[in-house]
């Protein structure tokens, strides 16, 4: 944002403050000063009027006599195009020192004498970025009548009347300041600052002016128009130019002001001034009427469908903030003009910059969330504008096409709650000083307790921490003592989910594993690859530092497998990593993960020989050895196939299901995953605490070890394609008493004969505290298992 001491001076009384008090007070208000560009650079140039212009043969420069109020003319060589006899320009007298380096002496050119220069923008200090073709090819010249025009001969101040004398100051907002993409409100906050008043923003009130009716059609045809205005205006006198002042402060703020396109520049001029971007169409090239629509595709102008569009029927009229159909541009020919002004959806006019890749003083207004109350405002400065420079003839009636009225935001807060965060104490009267200036309202309910009404254009204010932060920021981070808070050392006690997390760190400390901090934002294109558990709504940034770092990640996968491929790269291929992080989606959800990696070996010692590979069942172990530790029926764990993915192997990957529940994934890292990224073999498992909080927690008891010896049946069984023995465990085990383990201690499967079907060796061992069981007592309770078996149709092999 770009704001100028000359436009400032207009509304607000900068004597005996200084630039450098402007860029203090700015950078105290919260703001930061990027740049401050002083265009005064320029020495000994003064006003003149060329007398003669003399072509010299056969070159492209003219031989020109100037008066600038001395004994004698001036005899200046200029290869400029547009130097004629009765214009009024800037002369560089000789010694002069100008914007851009250069310094005029006396010369001879094509044996001409040249003592002095006439200046164009860029040698004035104006980037050549800003001019036109034409200008740059020209000196500054007015054409005037000559009681006009015999002021400005020999006038030493000349470059301050034309603007050239400005101090421009670049101003970086914070995201949440979009009300400041208005130069006047930044000029509100200087003049509450500097405790000066602030002279309006003069409007167009309509009610004076002469009236048409006017019945052309505005369809709206999204919901990512909030609010939008129109009105006809039909012109006059559009064959004048603005003033050259004006022209020069719209080229300091980045604008292209074209000497032409007088409209042009006071569009653009609306959008500095209030941050409301205007719409204007020649009105007579609009053959049926205007919609607004992002249901549109036209190759030849690059719009896809989702792009924000103005139609008219079916043909192309202006992708919004980007590019203009030429046929519906404003010509010297134009005798009316239909205007538009929207609030548009600020996230699909980022999408839509993004798209485009370009950056302009109307798309920096779109893409930021503006109040509503701007769009009416904008539209009457617009038209304020239009009468001011006599281009008004008739104005039809205003069609609001639109409606949208954003509700004042009232807060309640005391002064006990105002001071207790800042840590100041303040007085009533100073909240009240601080907020009305910048238009708050501010009610005292009496006993230190306010009702504080926000400015309609102040989009941030929403809560009393909003607020809380805005008194602060008024006041001056520096002007509040830093003292520390009294914090009473109580005892607090621990939640159960706090010592569930961190249980399963201490857990997986215990094993090896070391525990890793990661980052949140990750690209689009992790969001669809690493979604496991079906997140619909991820967060995504207003504005991301890239591309890489645009949305909130849904699994912490994803950030544990960047380490893991950070360390193999630098030699370290044998990492065991683990973290517990929030996942934020769903627009206010969050939900606990928990997650680890571990590659290659578990143990290799290299003096023993002895060595243990990782794998798929190590990985199940840990798992449930903390689900175990928590307490949880490992008996209501379900693994089943995970879906196809190009992150992890399809047939070595499960998703664990508890009663039901989604409740993790666990498997192995798909090997062309693991070649593009150059990673070791990896195995993981990822889970969400929310579930284990939630569920029912066994209470962990000690049991005496039987002094008895224990006896143990084994048995093989036959399970086809359709039974899984995690659902049928707790089926074959009712009723069976002494029953002291189960597990599985075989798995064999022929591909040839068995394609189908799976063989398992299941162990049962028995024991008793109070006797040694006998072989019957053993047998007897080896049949029911027999029988559960027999029941479910499970052959015993």
């Amino acid at each position: 944002m770009i704001i100028t001491r000359n436009w400032l001076e207009k509304y607000l009384d900068l004597n005996n403050i200084s630039n450098d008090h402007i860029v203090e007070a700015l950078n105290k208000l919260g703001f930061e000063v990027d740049s401050v560009v002083d265009y005064n650079k320029n020495s000994n140039v003064v006003g003149g009027r060329i007398q003669v212009v003399n072509k010299i043969p056969n070159t492209h420069l003219n031989f020109c006599l100037v008066d600038t109020k001395q004994d004698l003319v001036d005899p200046i060589v200029c290869g400029a195009a547009n130097p004629v006899e009765e214009g009024y320009v800037a002369v560089a007298r000789p010694g002069a020192k100008l914007a851009n380096g250069m310094e005029i002496q006396i010369r001879e050119v094509q044996g001409h004498s040249s003592e002095g220069m006439m200046c164009s923008f860029s040698e004035l200090g104006i980037s050549e970025k800003y001019l036109t073709e034409l200008e740059q090819d020209e000196i500054v010249m007015l054409k005037l009548p000559s009681e006009e025009g015999y002021n400005l001969i020999g006038k030493e101040d000349i470059l301050t009347d034309w603007g050239f004398t400005d101090v421009a100051f670049e101003v970086d907002l914070t995201l949440n300041r979009s009300d400041c993409l208005s130069a006047y409100e930044l000029a509100r906050e200087l003049a509450a600052f500097f405790d000066r008043p602030l002279l309006p923003l003069l409007i167009e009130t309509t009610e004076q002016l002469p009236k048409y009716d006017q019945d052309l059609k505005i369809i709206i045809d999204s919901p990512e128009i909030i609010k939008s205005s129109a009105v006809n205006v039909k012109l006059q006198n559009l064959d004048q130019s603005l003033a050259l002042a004006k022209r020069v402060w719209l080229k300091i703020n980045q604008y292209c002001s074209d000497i032409a396109k007088p409209l042009d520049d006071l569009q653009i001029q609306t959008t500095i001034e209030t941050g409301q971007p205007i719409i204007v169409y020649d009105y007579h090239k609009i053959k049926t009427g205007l919609r607004i629509t992002t249901d549109y595709e036209n190759a030849e102008f690059k719009i896809a469908k989702g792009d924000l569009v103005i139609l008219d029927g079916d043909d192309f009229v202006e992708l919004v903030g980007v590019r203009v159909n030429p046929n519906y541009l404003v010509s010297s020919t134009t005798t009316e003009i239909t205007i538009l002004a929207l609030k548009v959806n600020h996230l699909l006019m980022r999408r839509q910059q993004r798209k485009v890749g370009i950056s302009n003083i109307n798309l920096q207004r779109y893409l930021k969330p503006l109040s509503s109350s701007t769009v009416n405002f904008g539209l009457s400065r617009f038209l304020m504008l239009l009468e001011e420079h006599r281009f008004l003839a008739e104005l039809s009636t205003v069609n609001y096409v639109r409606e949208y009225s954003e509700k004042p935001v009232s807060l309640a807060i005391t002064l006990t709650e105002i001071n207790a965060l800042i840590g100041h104490q303040f007085n009533s009267e100073q909240i009240k000083n601080l907020l009305t200036p910048l238009g708050f309202s501010v009610a005292d309910s009496g006993e230190n307790k306010f009702e504080i009404i926000s400015p309609a254009t102040r989009t941030d204010i929403q809560q009393k921490a909003d607020l809380i932060e805005e008194i602060a920021r008024l006041y001056g981070y520096d002007e509040i003592i830093a003292k520390p808070p009294v914090v009473p050392n109580l005892a607090k006690k621990r939640l159960a989910s706090e010592k569930t997390i961190q249980n399963f760190e201490n857990f997986l400390l215990n094993q090896g594993f070391y525990q890793a901090k990661t980052y949140s934002l990750v690209p689009q294109t992790e969001i669809e690859q690493f979604n496991f558990f079906n997140y619909k709504k991820p967060y995504q940034l207003l504005s991301p530092l890239s591309q890489e770092h645009e949305m909130m990640r849904v699994s912490l996968l994803n950030s544990l497998l960047e380490a893991g491929i950070y360390n193999n790269t630098r030699n370290n291929n044998n990492i065991k990593l683990f973290t517990v992080e929030k996942v934020y989606v769903n627009q206010g959800d969050s939900y606990y993960h928990g997650a680890f990696i571990a590659q290659n070996e578990i143990i290799n010692n290299l003096v023993t020989k002895e060595k243990i590979d990782n794998s798929f069942y190590y990985m199940k172990g840990l798992f449930e050895g903390f689900c175990a530790k928590e307490g949880l029926d490992l008996a209501a764990l379900d693994y089943r196939l995970a879906p196809a993915s190009t992150v992890y192997h399809p047939y070595r990957t499960s998703l664990i299901y508890y009663h039901n529940q989604l409740l993790g994934i666990i498997g192995v890292i798909h090997p062309q995953y693991q070649k593009e990224h150059d990673l070791n073999p990896t195995y993981f498992c990822e889970f969400q605490f929310d579930i284990i909080f939630k569920a029912n927690h066994q209470v962990v008891k000690f049991q005496e070890v039987s002094k008895f010896t224990p006896s143990s049946r084994d048995i093989s069984i036959l399970l086809k394609g359709d039974q899984q023995y995690g659902l049928i465990k707790n089926q074959i085990i009712t009723g069976v008493n002494y029953l002291t383990d189960v597990r599985v201690i075989d798995k064999y499967r022929d591909p040839k004969t068995m394609s189908d079907e799976v063989a398992l060796t299941i162990s049962f061992t028995f024991n008793n505290l109070t006797h040694q069981l006998t072989e019957q007592e053993i047998n007897l309770e080896f049949d029911k298992i027999k029988e559960h078996l027999t029941k479910l149709k499970i052959v015993i092999r």
